[in-house]
């Protein structure tokens, strides 16, 4: 079995930003900058036929290069209970535009698709875990002003996703990257 996602990478100079960010938030386990990435679509567990066949037929898509920023920082609760730290992205019709082919090449090949959710585009800054609700307003309304660099996506990837050896944690590898045209 083959864990799959289709996302954006994050170029460096994006990455160092986000690293200027502070870390001090009760509960929060932070994201190491390797593990950034946006995602478009989330394809779960599948079998390795079905994941060659996704991975060939993203080849065919075809969109324009556009620019984006990350932008804001909110959070993902259950209930009042915070479980996600996230920095936004700018408005972007290109974003929304290239999500949706993605998730409808990705939709038309699996039998039965992972349960889709309303694409909400961000990079995961850190998990909660016992985060009050208080002490995550408190760090939104201390860097809420952040505003990246603006980069060029001329890329998207389809990543897999691996356990470490020692059970502690994931990592992930670019299985297959997808140039986007440049005007």
């Amino acid at each position: 079995m083959k864990r799959l996602f289709v996302g954006l990478q994050i170029p460096e100079k994006v990455v160092e930003t986000l690293g200027e960010l502070p870390t001090e938030l009760t509960g929060a386990l932070w994201k190491t900058a390797e593990k950034y990435h946006l995602t478009l679509s989330f394809i779960g567990n599948i079998e390795e036929p079905l994941a060659d066949e996704i991975e060939r037929e993203l080849k065919y898509i075809r969109f324009p290069a556009f620019r984006l920023a990350l932008k804001e920082i909110g959070y993902f609760a259950n209930g009042d209970i915070p479980h996600h730290l996230w920095v936004g992205v700018t408005p972007d019709k290109a974003l929304r535009e290239l999500q949706e082919k993605v998730e409808n090449t990705v939709k038309k090949l699996q039998e039965n698709p992972q349960d889709r959710f309303k694409f909400h585009p961000h990079v995961t800054l850190a998990k909660l875990q016992g985060t009050s609700v208080d002490d995550v307003f408190g760090y939104i309304s201390q860097n809420n002003l952040y505003h990246s660099p603006e980069w060029q996506v001329s890329s998207f990837c389809l990543f897999e996703s691996h356990s470490k050896e020692n059970g502690e944690g994931k990592y992930y590898t670019v299985r297959a990257e997808y140039p986007l045209s440049l005007i």
